[in-house]
This record gives structure tokens, C-alpha cells and sequence, in this order.
């Protein structure tokens, strides 16, 4: 299942209030993924990240934390293939390009501009982390949060890229 995160750059914290989302929202003080593909970048800097989740995963920061559901999973349809374990692409380039479900578009823009205006130096990392999408990790500079939606509605985002957005 796909891991999507927001990260704030040298933000202390952000202060989201669950009460707030319908989706689930796990905010932790270390620029940490959840998964491998950007682990090492992240690491590299400071601040606060966003993992992104379920609405059943509201409050349980327990298990595994990912956000399928967020997912419009009919824009780019595909059979996804269960790879075999000695399979060195584990399942990569199956999918390529995703959208949200339109309910949660509105929720997932409100952290981004939050995280963007808690950011002392107005720069965020929107990413994803999904096993059966591109093999490559991707690097994208947006520039604006706008930029991206507009990329979301007319072509899709790309699964694991983080897009480098920054304030006007």
C-alpha cells in the first residue's frame, strides 16, 4: 500500500488537530519516512512530516500506516502483479500515475498550505512511496501548491516522486 507524506521544512512542529480530517494524520518532529525510498534524503534535513492515512487508521499509530483508501484507484486501472519473492523489482512499474478521491483532495491541500506556512523557510516535500509504481525515485520541483493540483487534475501526480513545493 502506498505511503504518502508531507514534510515541512525546519518547522517545529505543526500542530494539526485530528478533530480536523477525515483522513488520519501522523505528525512526528523527524524529517523520518516511513519507507525506504526517500528515507535517506529526508534525513537530511530538519522538520516536521505528515504521514498521511485511512480513515481507519485515525488514532492508531500502532501497525502499518498507509493510505490506499485516499486513492482514486480507477484513474490509471491495472491487474497489479504479486511478485514473486526472489523478484528483484518487487512488483515495480505496474502504475504510474495517481489521483485523489475527490473528498479528500480538499483535506490534503489545507496540511499542505499548513505545513507550507509553518515552514520558516516557506518550502515543503509532498511524496509517495508505493511499491508497484516506478522503480525510480523521482525528484520534482513544483514551486507552488497550486502548480501541483493543477498537475493532479490535467495528468496525474507521479507515484514516488517528492515534488519540492515553495510560498509565493
Amino acid at each position: 500500500m502506498p505511503t504518502i507524506e508531507i514534510a515541512s521544512i525546519q518547522a517545529l512542529k505543526l500542530n494539526i488537530n485530528q478533530d480536523d480530517f477525515g483522513l488520519a494524520v501522523w505528525e512526528e518532529h523527524k524529517l523520518e519516512s516511513h519507507k525506504g525510498l526517500f528515507y535517506e534524503f529526508l534525513l537530511e534535513n530538519d522538520g516536521t512530516i505528515l504521514h498521511l492515512g485511512n480513515q481507519e487508521m485515525i488514532g492508531d499509530m500502532e501497525g502499518g500506516f498507509f493510505a490506499g483508501q485516499l486513492i482514486n484507484w480507477d484513474y490509471e486501472p491495472t491487474d497489479i502483479i504479486i511478485p514473486h519473492l526472489n523478484d528483484e523489482l518487487h512488483g515495480a512499474n505496474q502504475q504510474f500515475q495517481f489521483q485523489f478521491l475527490p473528498e479528500f483532495k480538499g483535506q490534503i491541500s489545507q496540511l499542505l498550505n499548513i505545513a507550507l506556512k509553518n515552514s520558516p523557510i516557506s518550502k515543503i516535500y509532498f511524496l509517495t512511496d508505493y511499491q508497484f509504481g516506478p522503480k525510480k525515485a523521482n525528484y520534482e520541483r513544483t514551486f507552488l501548491i497550486s502548480d501541483l493540483w493543477e498537475q493532479h487534475d490535467s495528468n496525474g501526480l507521479t507515484w514516488n516522486t517528492l515534488y519540492e513545493l515553495y510560498g509565493k
